[in-house]
């Protein structure tokens, strides 16, 4: 069973707005089993709109359509499914419901704009009471769903509403499994060369890599299988995948990075502290985007200049005049300052040279050192990255939670 996606809206193809619900929908089907062969982005013009529906409508087994349902002038879907299906426009008595019982639970009057979103083509099926999704049938039973272009509600309607009707077209028995790992060090080439011929005697099994900057994500795939044979066999794949991709993997079990830090922190009851000046915050943003983060994440602060470094973290001013500010001495003192300060059993910290400027040949663009300290025992180490300075910072902020991890391991 395979289907095509098409995202509409003038603001993705102008770059104004990112297009993410077809990476989310597409992902999610092909973790079921069932393969997107197409995803076609086109602008709120009506006759391109058309052509890219109806051309998906006749090879498609199904087909998802999302944006341009909403109350403006340029949300049109409706408008052009009609046409495309050969349908008129009627008002939906089920959606002018949904509207009414919107608008009065937020103590406000149905307008004659919104009243619009419920001129659906004749016979849709309104999805949601919650959202203006509907479905048609093709004349030989072949479902398209138009689900609206906020990604909130398109996930939600597609995960309760169109995944469990596709499942049960698809006949699947049962559902695929998949496990994921996460590495960060190994270029994706590498880690294609690690894990070849890893499903070799697993004929249900297939694993994809995928560069996630910057991780490479490595997903290991079983279909037709009963669940616990599936899972046998997923769990024996991973533990050698694992062997094969060890010392780089950073994070398993569809967990970030940043959850796996934190539930080894739980686990023994500690809490870190983080000092930050190259990557500006970012380590503390990442481990703060974990709910529940406040159960092991004690503080962080932006250290970014040199008296920053003295003032808050008792870095010694010798220290910085003799070693610069990126140097293990550095970084050992940050993270020292920081464990009497703040009292915890582990801290981290990050200081180095994101660039584009501010190199030299000692220590060139790129260079960062690493303070970890774990119960009173001192760790520092140096890396270089490459890229611009985003990049440096997103690998920077990567291989300083992964230092916990492995510190935290006795590595």
């Amino acid at each position: 069973m395979r289907g095509e996606i098409v995202a509409i809206g003038d603001e993705l193809i102008r770059g104004r707005v990112r297009e993410t619900n077809a990476g989310y929908a597409a992902g999610r089907l092909w973790n079921l089993g069932i393969e997107v062969n197409a995803v076609v982005v086109v602008g709120d013009d009506p006759a391109t709109m058309a052509d890219a529906i109806g051309r998906a409508v006749k090879r498609a087994d199904f087909v998802l359509v999302t944006g341009g349902l909403g109350a403006t002038d340029d949300d049109i879907t409706a408008g052009v499914a009609a046409e495309v299906f050969g349908l008129p426009l009627a008002e939906s008595e089920r959606m002018v419901t949904n509207l009414r019982e919107f608008f009065q639970a937020r103590g406000r009057d149905l307008t004659d704009e919104a009243l619009r979103m419920a001129q659906l083509p004749l016979g849709a099926e309104v999805l949601s009471a919650t959202s203006a999704g509907f479905k048609l049938t093709t004349k030989d039973n072949r479902p398209v769903f138009f689900l609206p272009g906020i990604p909130y509600e398109t996930r939600l309607l597609l995960d309760q509403k169109v995944l469990p009707e596709l499942l049960a077209l698809a006949g699947q028995t049962y559902p695929p499994l998949s496990r994921e790992l996460r590495v960060f060090g190994l270029g994706e080439s590498e880690v294609g060369r690690r894990l070849k011929g890893l499903t070799e005697g697993y004929p249900a099994a297939s694993v994809g890599f995928y560069p996630v900057f910057p991780e490479v994500q490595v997903v290991i795939t079983l279909r037709g299988l009963a669940p616990d044979e599936a899972k046998q066999q997923a769990e024996r794949l991973m533990a050698e995948a694992r062997r094969r991709l060890e010392p780089y993997v950073v994070a398993g079990d569809g967990r970030r990075l940043e959850e796996a830090m934190g539930r080894d922190l739980v686990a023994r009851g500690w809490r870190l502290a983080v000092a930050e000046s190259c990557t500006g915050g970012l380590v503390g943003h990442r481990i703060t985007s974990v709910a529940g983060s406040s159960d092991f994440f004690e503080r962080g602060v932006v250290v970014y200049s040199n008296q920053a470094k003295q003032d808050l973290l008792g870095v010694r001013s010798a220290t910085l005049e003799t070693f610069g500010a990126v140097s293990a001495e550095t970084a050992g003192e940050m993270a020292a300052g920081m464990a009497q300060s703040a009292g915890v059993e582990v801290t981290l910290s990050v200081t180095g040279i994101a660039g584009p400027s501010g190199g030299s040949r000692e220590k060139p663009v790129g260079t960062v050192w690493f303070g970890c300290q774990v119960q009173g025992e001192p760790h520092t180490e140096r890396r270089r990255f490459h890229g611009t300075r985003r990049m440096v910072k997103a690998q920077a902020a990567e291989h300083a939670l992964h230092l916990v991890r492995r510190r935290l391991a006795g590595r």
